[in-house]
């Protein structure tokens, strides 16, 4: 496993958790989950080999706020891409597509983690839940390219679930170099999937 080589990181007592969660996250996109310990952690955060378990009672609970900051790092770049985005709605859509995809790109360990089954929480509908809240901003998003027209909520359901679906995939195979094309110039993967949430959205 990678030991990192910052500085040692000056701290207060009681900013050690994020320190923990920010080191660990790096760890994570360097190395993978496979042989990731709370020792390691301590040992690449430069803290004695007990301060992780303060914050962290074991491994999954380690793991379970890594998701939690990786949502709401989501979430966030899809609500600052939401409240940036001029034109019609679809742009604003397709701009937070492209931070969705930016996200993915940066973070594809942890993507993982979040969307992982085997060991995420079970989903939830609250809303205060950092999870939840990246759905219902590109929920609210979609509503936006209908507004004016009638709302079939089974229908609807369908297309956010489409939609997600659409800019998720895109990002799973540019981080698995899985894009296929055979166009020259290529297209890049941001204008296909500009294109694609268009045509999407055209097609209704």
């Amino acid at each position: 496993m990678t030991v990192l080589t910052t500085e040692p990181t000056s701290y207060h007592h009681g900013d050690l958790r994020n320190v923990l969660i920010k080191t660990g996250r790096e760890m994570l996109e360097a190395d993978g989950l496979r042989g990731f310990s709370l020792r390691a952690l301590a040992r690449n955060a430069q803290v004695s080999h007990a301060a992780p378990v303060h914050h962290f009672k074991n491994l999954d609970a380690f793991f379970a706020d890594c998701r939690t900051d990786g949502f709401r790092e989501l979430s966030d770049a899809l609500e600052n891409a939401k409240i940036t985005a001029s034109g019609p709605p679809v742009n604003v859509l397709t701009r937070m597509a492209m931070a969705y995809l930016d996200f993915g790109s940066r973070c594809p360990v942890m993507l993982r983690l979040m969307f992982d089954k085997d060991t995420a929480p079970p989903r939830t509908d609250n809303p205060e839940s950092q999870s939840r809240r990246a759905y219902l901003l590109l929920q609210d998003a979609v509503g936006e390219t209908l507004s004016g027209a009638p709302r079939d909520p089974r229908l609807f359901d369908i297309r956010i679930n489409a939609v997600w679906s659409l800019i998720h995939g895109f990002v799973i195979l540019q981080n698995e170099d899985q894009i296929c094309g055979s166009s020259d110039p290529p297209i890049s993967t941001e204008e296909m999937l500009a294109r694609s949430l268009a045509a999407m959205l055209e097609s209704g």
